[in-house]
């Protein structure tokens, strides 16, 4: 076990400055695979996502059927996305949005953050 996470801490490592990830979700209606790329940060081995539209396809999908595949470049896993309502971990993933991408950053001078914050749980090379 201790390995695998070792394992997977690197893997996760080599990809956490790309821009974006690819997300693929089950359609809450149609069961059907959908994909679209979006912003990602990595702490460790832990994987955060947010979004500034939380009525976008990808995050009402996560709401019905939380089990997601990511891929990163070569990099691809599994895992089941849940919700931050922590305030505390909420505020470290803006700190961590704000730190990756300057466009967060100068949001965060202005208040702006994201409608929405999760977390990737259970994950496993793909």
């Amino acid at each position: 076990m201790v390995a695998a996470m070792a394992d997977l801490a690197a893997r996760l490592a080599a990809v956490k400055d790309r821009s974006t990830l690819r997300i693929t979700t089950r359609g809450r209606r149609t069961g059907k695979p959908h994909s679209v790329p979006i912003w990602f940060v990595v702490d460790g081995t832990t994987l955060y996502l947010a979004t500034l539209n939380a009525r976008r396809d990808w995050v009402r999908n996560v709401r019905r059927t939380p089990e997601v595949v990511l891929a990163m470049g070569d990099l691809g896993v599994r895992g089941r996305v849940s919700v931050v309502t922590d305030p505390a971990l909420e505020g470290r993933i803006r700190e961590l949005l704000a730190h990756k991408y300057w466009m967060a950053w100068i949001g965060s001078w202005f208040g702006m953050g994201p409608e929405a914050t999760f977390r990737v749980d259970d994950l496993e090379v793909a």
